[in-house]
């Protein structure tokens, strides 16, 4: 398994399946629109992006799984950012499953069937919705921000996206572009603890979906199956599940 220069990423979209389990991150890797590192031998490859989801393609043996597990996963393993594989072929998911080091999750999968975004409600006279700008994005503290997939500040704004919430000097929700590819754009959307249960997720994820329309690309979401408030998010804006798959990750991770 060797890393694939930067200049070759173009020549492993080929190996990428269209599943549905969450291709627009593997694609963003290889298409250069967001950082991210891939391994490769002549029948399998491995595509990790920079938020740290992790996808495997082709033909892989136990022998290419190995060196994925002892590489990224096992206890001695040691990475510069986080790594968590997502497995959608079941022989992946035996490999793995009685790994003792590792924690498994269930992960669902979300499409947006409209061609017109939701209704997105009305926000109270002391919030102010605005882009998120270089001042915002450095500013935005949470666990699912734009730091999450993109490198900094300038790449997300270059080609990315994302709408803020705001309440005077505060920002209570956000919602922006977490993964992007030619065809699709993956939503992130977080509101701070104490401005939940006030819609404000809806109208924000309503902002980001309008924006994926009128650019003529796909929205979708993913989220945790553990995510209950997530998927009722997804559901409340008109996303549909259309799959699920296991994830994989140490389980020292946090």
């Amino acid at each position: 398994m060797k890393k694939v220069p930067l200049i070759s990423y173009g020549d492993m979209l080929p190996r990428i399946d269209r599943v549905t389990c969450g291709t627009v991150y593997p694609l963003s890797v290889a298409q250069g629109i967001q950082p991210g590192d891939i391994y490769a031998t002549e029948t399998a490859a491995l595509f990790w992006h920079h938020s740290g989801f992790a996808f495997l393609f082709g033909a892989c043996d136990d022998d290419f799984l190995r060196r994925v597990y002892e590489n990224f996963l096992s206890p001695d393993s040691v990475t510069a950012r986080r790594f968590i594989l997502f497995a959608t072929n079941p022989k992946v998911t035996r490999f793995f499953e009685d790994k003792e080091n590792l924690v498994s999750e269930k992960r669902y999968f979300f499409v947006y069937p409209n061609h017109v975004p939701p209704p997105c409600g009305r926000l109270s006279a002391h919030l102010k919705t605005q882009e998120i700008s270089r001042e915002l994005f450095d500013k935005i503290q949470g666990t699912v921000t734009p730091r999450f997939s993109w490198a900094d500040a300038s790449s997300f704004l270059d080609r990315g996206k994302g709408y803020c919430i705001t309440d005077g000097n505060t920002v209570a929700a956000w919602t922006f572009s977490a993964a992007v590819s030619a065809d699709e754009i993956d939503i992130g959307v977080e509101t701070r603890i104490e401005y939940r249960h006030l819609g404000l997720g809806t109208v924000a994820a309503g902002q980001m979906i309008q924006y994926c329309l009128e650019r003529h690309k796909r929205p979708v979401w993913a989220c945790s199956a553990n995510n209950v408030a997530s998927r009722k998010l997804a559901e409340k804006t008109g996303f549909v599940k259309t799959a699920e798959c296991d994830t994989f990750k140490k389980s020292d991770f946090q």
